[in-house]
């Protein structure tokens, strides 16, 4: 056995892990959501107030980073922008509509990232990948058309879960641009990026919190930013860099596993034969544009050592 091929296995194995973690953990992310939702809270405000609640981990972060935010911060903005805005709506959505429209519309993005690719970045896409893109656009339809109408989206949450996997779908083209970037500079483009339109969400909605809210629910909240959105986007951002893109999209499928799972068996969303029956097109679409864009895996990446 290589002696050197082992350390690269053992950082491939835990990045696997953790990837696959993290979307088990988005997949229930619903539950502390309507938990927050019954103490008070509306959708666009906890989403916002989770923001704010991850915030005291942005100058730590900054800190640690800060050779990195001098060096790339212009191609930080745009990423933070981009992921923010996809991340904030999509957790919207929930408040929205059913928990298994918000997962499988999102989950249309490698559909919008095949035709993102294809007719503004002229890349040549082969006859699979099209392929993909008509299963899901028909899953799509037949997720949609349920009451016998329009194949479009019925509600705003709908229109939430596609516009943030859309958005997304835009930003991981820059991602894949920016690898070089590191884990904490990442973070905090993330938990700055997402605030803004956070705010702004919740701004609009109307219906703040008042502080007999915020007395009852600042534990949840505290426990879900700490517990939950702060070392899931750490963990995400480091094992992403360990993993290859295909492996990563396969991985992050958990997400669809969990939610759809825990939704059926706790949320009591009604669910129908056209939700299923779009929502598995929409994922045989997903994986298979996944496993015929192949990549090779990369090595592991080592700590970067931050100049003063």
């Amino acid at each position: 056995m290589n002696p050197a091929a082992a350390p690269s296995r053992g950082w491939s194995t835990a990045a696997s892990a953790g990837v696959a973690l993290v979307g088990a953990f988005w997949g229930i992310y619903w539950l502390p959501l309507r938990e927050l939702q019954a103490l008070g809270f509306t959708g666009e405000w906890v989403t916002a107030c989770l923001f704010i609640a991850c915030l005291p981990a942005v100058p730590l972060l900054g800190y640690v980073a800060r050779a990195e935010l001098r060096a790339h911060g212009r191609s930080l903005i745009g990423l933070a922008l981009g992921n923010g805005a996809a991340f904030a709506l999509y957790c919207n959505a929930y408040a929205h509509t059913s928990i298994f429209n918000v997962l499988f519309l999102f989950y249309l993005s490698p559909v919008w990232s095949v035709l993102i690719a294809k007719l503004w970045l002229r890349e040549r896409t082969g006859a699979v990948r099209m392929g993909c893109v008509v299963i899901g656009l028909l899953g799509l339809t037949v997720m949609l058309s349920a009451d016998g109408g329009w194949p479009i989206p019925r509600n705003i949450g709908d229109w939430m879960s596609l516009s943030a996997g859309f958005i997304w779908a835009l930003t991981a083209i820059r991602i894949r641009r920016n690898e070089h970037i590191g884990v904490a500079a990442n973070a905090v483009a993330f938990f700055l990026g997402g605030l803004g339109p956070a705010l702004l969400l919740a701004l609009v909605s109307g219906g703040a919190p008042g502080g007999e809210t915020i007395a009852t629910g600042w534990r949840w909240l505290i426990g879900v930013a700490w517990l939950g959105w702060v070392p899931a986007q750490l963990l995400l951002f480091w094992g992403v860099k360990r993993i290859s893109p295909v492996r990563t999209g396969i991985l992050l499928m958990t997400e669809l596993i969990s939610g759809a799972l825990t939704a059926a068996w706790l949320s009591g969303d009604p669910l129908t034969w056209h939700q299923v029956l779009g929502g598995l097109m929409i994922v045989a679409a997903g994986l298979g544009d996944i496993l015929a864009n192949r990549e090779t895996a990369t090595p592991p990446i080592p700590i970067p050592v931050v100049p003063d």
